[in-house]
């Protein structure tokens, strides 16, 4: 039996690695060979019901469905194969060889999703090795472009092949990570995540001479507009960020459980939020989870160094929490930067994109949260709400429930999963994908075999 364990977890990390290896940068993508490489790997196992779907040119997403008998209806397992750029010159390890140090597995994707796709793969593997019957299909779907919109990967698959997410549940990346709380682990169950939204905010002012400074300079105008923004819009608790903080309280000490609830209420969220227990990044976080943002990320003034301009723009990045309109989330701006005088935020067009969420209370839940304390009795599991985007948005009109989780335990010497997304020296323990195989398998084996065994 233990064997057969380290089989399935090295099989996973060198796929991983191997798929690392494909430079699938976004833009421009080129997924075609990391999919067809899956998809050969499957062939090779006698899977049936394997597609290489082409959007574009080089544009391709991986499709698989393992028939069940139709008892239930299929669980769909969701990732993507493309990447974000890398600065190469910032990497301790080249971010496209893969290479295995200490333990880890470096490179782009490492964890954001090839880690994602490399996992599901191993666990339709096991189920098709093991032969049982299954109530439900399973349907993998390893994706192109979602880094970068997802029209030529989940968008244009919901258009042309509806067929693939006629699905009851659904498991997606961008959860399942645990986050120490007072020395508490507490895994996330991704139920809900931010939309986003581009505004634009500009100050008017008096051109000039530069040698001759006076009082209507937009850019000075900007500068305290800015700072009084902070891009942070004003507290607000969904749902799911609710069950968050009160399944992370129940399973803390007592006076940490407090300030965790603390964190719900508008008027001592700001003095309880310093006072946890936890690290930087996870108490940036936190606030994160309990308003919509706006943080300023481009500037944009003047057409000469020694001319005063007459207008001066800041771009923000926003990202609204589910349930908040493009309107509302611009008044909120605005009314942030009401002391800065003739000052406006402006949505540029077609840039607004909701926040979405699914049922956090469903059986799916449950059975994550059974297969988790198989590996570890103690595990918290609690609904979590990210503060990015995934491709589940394009599903929230379809009846289906998606959560994500890939299970990672906290590693003290490894920075955080929202640290690595995206960062330089992007990595992942061999550990931690043995974990995420046996817990995942799990899972799926018990919402799709007949016997549950």
């Amino acid at each position: 039996m233990a064997g057969c364990l380290e089989k399935n977890h090295s099989e996973t990390v060198e796929r991983l690695q191997r798929l690392i290896r494909f430079d699938t940068v976004n833009p421009p993508g080129n997924e075609m060979a990391a999919a067809q490489m899956l998809a050969e790997e499957l062939l090779r196992e006698g899977v049936d019901g394997v597609e290489v779907i082409e959007s574009e040119p080089q544009r391709a997403s991986l499709t698989v469905r393992m028939r069940g008998d139709g008892s239930q209806r299929p669980l769909l397992l969701m990732s993507h194969l493309d990447v974000v750029p890398v600065e190469p010159d910032q990497w301790t390890q080249p971010p496209f060889e893969a290479n295995l140090v200490d333990g880890f597995v470096y490179g782009r994707g490492a964890i954001d999703s090839k880690l994602t796709a490399a996992v599901h793969m191993q666990v339709l593997l096991m189920l098709h090795r093991a032969g049982k019957p299954l109530t439900r299909d399973i349907v993998l779907i390893a994706a192109a472009d979602e880094e970068f919109g997802g029209h030529h990967g989940m968008e244009f698959l919901t258009r042309e092949r509806p067929d693939l997410f006629d699905a009851e549940y659904g498991l997606n990346e961008a959860g399942g990570f645990a986050v120490l709380i007072d020395g508490q682990s507490v895994y996330t169950c991704q139920a809900a995540e931010k939309g986003s939204a581009d505004f634009d905010v500009t100050a008017a002012g008096t051109p000039g001479h530069s040698s001759v400074p006076h009082a209507d300079n937009p850019i000075v105008h900007l500068a305290p507009a800015l700072a009084r923004l902070g891009g942070k819009l004003p507290h607000s608790v969904t749902p799911v960020v609710r069950a968050f903080f009160e399944t992370a309280a129940a399973a803390a000490r007592p006076e940490v459980g407090k300030l965790l609830l603390a964190l719900l209420d508008p008027q001592r969220c700001d003095e309880a939020l310093p006072q946890l227990p936890v690290t930087e990044p996870v108490r940036l976080m936190f606030d994160a989870m309990l308003r919509s943002t706006c943080t300023p990320t481009l500037l944009q003034s003047g057409i000469k160094r020694n001319v005063i301009p007459s207008k001066a723009t800041a771009g923000l990045s926003g990202r609204p929490l589910p349930g908040v309109s493009a309107a509302q989330m611009q008044a909120e701006i605005q009314a942030l930067l009401l002391e800065g005088g003739a000052m406006t935020a402006q949505l540029q067009d077609g840039d607004f994109r909701p926040g979405a969420a699914f049922d956090h209370d469903t059986p799916l839940l449950g059975h994550l949260e059974t297969a988790l304390r198989r590996h570890e009795p103690q595990a918290c599991l609690a609904p979590f709400m990210q503060t990015g985007g995934t491709d589940a948005r394009f599903l929230t009109d379809r009846d289906i429930v998606i959560y994500g989780f890939v299970p990672m335990r906290h590693e003290e010497e490894v920075r955080t999963f929202f640290e690595l997304c995206h960062g330089h020296d992007e990595c992942v323990s061999v550990a931690n994908v043995g974990f995420a195989v046996d817990v995942l398998h799990d899972a799926v084996r018990d919402l799709a075999s007949v016997s549950g065994l």
